[in-house]
This record gives structure tokens, C-alpha cells and sequence, in this order.
């Protein structure tokens, strides 16, 4: 019998995947530490539909592992959008806020914005429909600079970030393996 799927069990694939997709890719830790931040950096952009020409523009131009780099923007999709554009909006709409005092949304006029159209519902309900993404638009237009300003800096930060931190498992994990490759196990 099947033992019942369990957080922990669930955890132990996921790190599996990692690790023998991730980790064992043929390519050196740069280039695949590189892609991982690359596909990080790409996630927290304000665009649907073109991440994956993104990623690949800037994994050909940057010489990094583009697969890795498509894994990786996958964090960011219809439901974890919401959370990468609340955090931008209103970091962008703090850096932006020095350079030109005055938003043009309030906290609380974005929050309805959002609630409105990321709701599941309207989600699955308009998610096809042109007039769902011209809201999604006329909201992009209205909140667009600082919206940008935040993705491009929390991007880079964490970019940044994943780049030494995938690295570093990366040099880890292959140091660790290599002493039973060499001994033949």
C-alpha cells in the first residue's frame, strides 16, 4: 500500500529534482549558477508571455545555461505575480517617490486593483478574454515606472543573490561527489 504523500516526502522530490536535474547538468557551476540567476532576475519582470524569449535573449548574450535559466523564472507565474508586484510597486514607488514626490496610486486604490484582477475568479474566468488583459494593461500603464523600478532592483538583488548562493551548492555538492566518483561508486 502507499504510504500517504507527506510535506516531508513531497520536500525529499523537490530536492531530488534539484539535485539531479540542477546539479548533475553538464556545465560549469558559473554558467548554471549564472542561468539560475538570469531566470531569477527575469521572474520578478512585469511581463507574461515573453520570460522564457528573455531568458533566452540574455542566457545566449551572457553565455549561460538557458534550461536552467527557464527552471528558475517559473517561480514567478499567475499565482506568486501578485506578491512580485506588490513588492516592486511599492519599492519603486519609494525610490521613485524621491527623484518625483507624488503617486498616482494609493496603497489602498493598488491593493483594490490587484485583489480585482488577480482574484482566482477573474482569473480563471477572464484569464482568455482581451478584456481581462486590457485591465492588466491599464493598470501596467498606470503604476509602469514604478513598477519597473522596483522589479529591475529587487531583480538584481536577488539575482545577485541566487547567482553565489546556487554557486556555491553547486561547488559543494560536486566536491562532495567527487571522491565517490573517483573511487568508482
Amino acid at each position: 500500500m502507499d504510504e500517504p504523500i507527506t510535506l516531508k516526502r513531497k520536500n525529499h522530490k523537490l530536492l531530488r529534482f534539484f539535485e539531479y536535474r540542477i546539479l548533475h547538468i553538464d556545465d560549469s557551476p558559473h554558467k548554471i549558477a549564472l542561468g539560475f540567476a538570469i531566470g531569477i532576475f527575469v521572474a520578478w519582470t512585469p511581463i507574461f508571455g515573453t520570460r522564457l524569449l528573455l531568458v533566452a535573449f540574455l542566457s545566449i548574450l551572457l553565455r549561460a545555461n538557458k534550461v536552467v535559466g527557464f527552471i528558475s523564472t517559473c517561480i514567478s507565474n499567475v499565482f506568486t505575480y501578485i506578491f512580485f508586484c506588490y513588492a516592486s510597486y511599492f519599492l519603486g514607488r519609494a525610490v521613485f517617490s524621491i527623484f518625483a514626490p507624488g503617486t498616482r496610486l494609493s496603497k489602498e486604490q493598488l491593493e483594490e486593483c490587484l485583489n480585482d484582477i488577480f482574484a482566482p475568479a477573474n482569473i480563471t474566468a477572464g484569464f482568455f478574454t482581451k478584456d481581462y488583459w486590457h485591465e492588466i494593461w491599464a493598470l501596467t500603464k498606470n503604476i509602469g515606472i514604478e513598477l519597473w523600478l522596483g522589479s529591475i532592483i529587487l531583480g538584481l538583488l536577488t539575482a545577485v543573490v541566487s547567482y553565489f548562493i546556487c554557486y556555491k551548492i553547486i561547488k559543494n555538492h560536486r566536491a562532495k561527489i567527487a571522491p565517490q566518483v573517483d573511487a568508482g561508486l
